[in-house]
């Protein structure tokens, strides 16, 4: 089986506010200073297919940090990959939302964790079936 990768779009994802990368199927190369980003794009292929960065972490902050080193809270955090498996387009697309909840008696919400959400050609589905469908291709 013949794979491309033809896009991929990051929101939010380490600092990236939005970048959209468009590819050939021929030839590309990525290419910038220290700390531009050409790691950045790697990392978002690897997490939005496998949980992983170029480290072969799970544990790494996808976030977008402020000024001080803390995390932006309140952003969508995404990455949306679109790949051809020899005659067929395939979109995969993962976003990491935070939860905020609001405790009985509270004027403020708190942080309370995260959600993951799961996207196959647009639609939603759980992660078994996303990581079923990243492995049959």
């Amino acid at each position: 089986m013949k794979i491309t990768i033809e896009r991929i779009e990051l929101r939010n994802f380490k600092g990236q506010k939005h970048l959209d990368v468009f590819l050939t199927p021929e030839f590309n190369k990525i290419t910038g200073k220290n700390a531009s980003g050409k790691t950045t794009i790697f990392d978002a292929f690897l997490w939005c297919l496998f949980n992983r960065d170029s480290n072969d972490r799970t544990d790494f902050n996808v976030k977008t940090l402020n000024a001080d080193g803390e995390p932006e809270h309140h952003l969508e955090h995404s990455v949306e990959l679109t790949l051809r498996a020899d005659d067929q387009k395939i979109t995969f697309k993962r976003v990491l939302e935070e939860k905020w909840t609001k405790p009985k008696g509270q004027k403020e919400a708190l942080f309370s964790g995260h959600d993951n959400a799961y996207y196959i050609n647009e639609v939603p589905c759980s992660m078994k079936e996303y990581n079923l469908k990243v492995e049959t291709i």
